[in-house]
């Protein structure tokens, strides 16, 4: 069994085919190219505690990688998780999975200190980079990557 150190903590996403293709506004290169949907669901154990008098209050933002350039641009937001190290966050992110695509993911971790939807007024917790066929193709559909500080 894997324990991690101070450094990082394991980040935990299951995958979920869900659906076929009749993904809505392809362009015409991409529409060739076969997909299918997946459900990601997040998960992860003893995150870092930036909390003074209680534990950290995790979410999770999901971030793609454009194909064709490096920018990355944020898919979606978990709900927030009050007081734990140790979130498995509801909120699920479906993502088209083209089989023939690099997908890249990049999953960074807040803990959350006021309302504000701004990322820079939180702490950050770290993050995990992967590809979307990283988790549809490991065992189980179940990836498990350490969080990077």
């Amino acid at each position: 069994m894997w324990v991690p150190d101070d450094s990082t903590a394991p980040l935990k996403m299951d995958s979920r085919y869900t659906s076929s293709a009749g993904l809505g506004d392809l362009n015409q290169l991409s529409a060739a190219i076969p997909a299918t949907r997946v459900e990601v669901s997040v998960s992860c154990r003893n995150l870092l505690d930036r909390d003074t008098f209680s534990k950290s209050d995790p979410i999770c933002v999901l971030y793609i990688q454009g194909v064709g350039n490096k920018e990355w641009r944020e898919f979606g937001r978990t709900e927030v998780i009050d007081n734990t190290l140790n979130p498995d966050f509801v909120r699920k992110f479906i993502l088209d999975y083209f089989f023939e695509e690099r997908e890249n993911l990049r999953f960074d971790l807040y803990d959350v200190d006021s309302k504000s939807p701004n990322l820079s007024e939180h702490d950050f917790l770290g993050q995990v980079f992967c590809t979307l066929g990283e988790i549809v193709g490991s065992q189980g559909s179940r990836l498990e990557k350490s969080i990077v500080i």
